[in-house]
């Protein structure tokens, strides 16, 4: 995977901003028939090779799949739609997960994401990419940047942010990462990927990123804490957007360690209990062909009782995208 310093940070995106600026103004108010419990799949075969990714290939999945989602032709009005209702000076987050190098959100993905964020007219300096330290981002190649020109790209720990806001999860306190509770709107890019504890470590998971003591977080396999986490108001209302990088995976021995397995390609949704519940089932399928048997994650049933999200397959509605040919977007 080429690192985002060495190839001119989303340098396809430079000459949208001023064109497109009205986008989002104009469908600020465009209302959304999206589904909450339907999540889109889109896979290509090539997406992947060996551990790299195809960035064009990425690029193009990941559009067709937020295009799909939300039913709109183009990737900004797609954007668009997701981020009502909007204005200029709205901040939007994309959380990342970058706790294992090896295995951390793709940029390619990020890239993705931001380049149709800039096409609807979101402001790249309103933009930011964000985890837990300045250290985990730029380790996993992200460029850290704090100007106020360019996309943003920092972690909690930079000074002038780190935590504020305190939450009651179940038993213990912790505090939210100010990013989170200054975010207008949050885009969720968590990966595919076992964890030892909690069973998976999905969208919902990811959270455990925007606090300070995630290590009081785990007991019980993380339940109930990671329902009662997504479900603080600064991660459930601001969410408009999951996409789960499932390029690469992890199916045992989680979250830590290199790439098992390749699915090549992005689970799309608003619903993170959904999209986690999908997210587990590709993952049991790769330990089912090992001979690996384990039941669903207790945080995801329990997500689903207090009423987050969807678990049930029959409610769910599932919309898988084959992509097909070469990687023109």
């Amino acid at each position: 995977m080429e690192k985002i310093d060495r190839r001119n940070f989303i340098k396809t995106i430079v000459g949208f901003g001023i064109a497109v600026g009205s986008s989002l103004s104009s469908m600020a108010h465009k209302s959304s028939s999206l589904d909450a419990s339907r999540i889109v799949i889109v896979k290509h075969p090539e997406a992947v090779s060996g551990m790299s990714l195809n960035s064009r290939i990425v690029r193009k999945t990941v559009n067709e799949g937020v295009m799909s989602y939300t039913g709109q032709k183009s990737v900004a009005d797609a954007y668009a739609s997701i981020l009502t209702p909007f204005s200029l000076d709205d901040i939007v987050t994309i959380k990342v997960n970058c706790i294992n190098s090896q295995l951390p959100t793709h940029i390619e993905v990020v890239d993705a994401v931001v380049e149709g964020l800039i096409s609807a007219g979101v402001k790249d300096s309103n933009i930011i990419i964000w985890d837990r330290t300045n250290h985990e981002l730029i380790k996993c190649g992200y460029r850290y940047n704090i100007s106020k020109s360019g996309v943003r790209c920092f972690g909690t720990d930079q000074k002038g942010w780190g935590y504020d806001k305190q939450a009651r999860i179940a038993n213990q306190n912790v505090r939210l990462s100010k990013i989170l509770t200054s975010s207008d709107h949050i885009i969720n890019i968590p990966v595919l990927k076992d964890h030892g504890t909690a069973g998976v470590t999905l969208s919902m998971k990811n959270h455990y990123g925007s606090v300070d003591n995630p290590g009081s977080l785990h007991g019980d396999q993380c339940n109930p804490y990671i329902p009662e986490l997504n479900n603080v108001p600064e991660i459930r209302d601001k969410t408009r957007l999951i996409v789960l990088d499932g390029f690469l995976g992890i199916y045992t021995g989680g979250p830590g360690g290199t790439p098992q397995f390749a699915y090549n390609g992005v689970i799309i949704g608003q619903d993170p209990v959904a999209v986690d519940y999908q997210g587990w089932s590709i993952i049991d399928s790769e330990r089912r062909k090992r001979g690996q048997i384990m039941p669903q994650p207790k945080h995801i049933v329990t997500s689903a009782k207090i009423g987050i999200g969807v678990n049930d397959p029959g409610n769910i509605q599932v919309e898988t995208v084959e992509i097909k040919g070469g990687p023109a977007v």
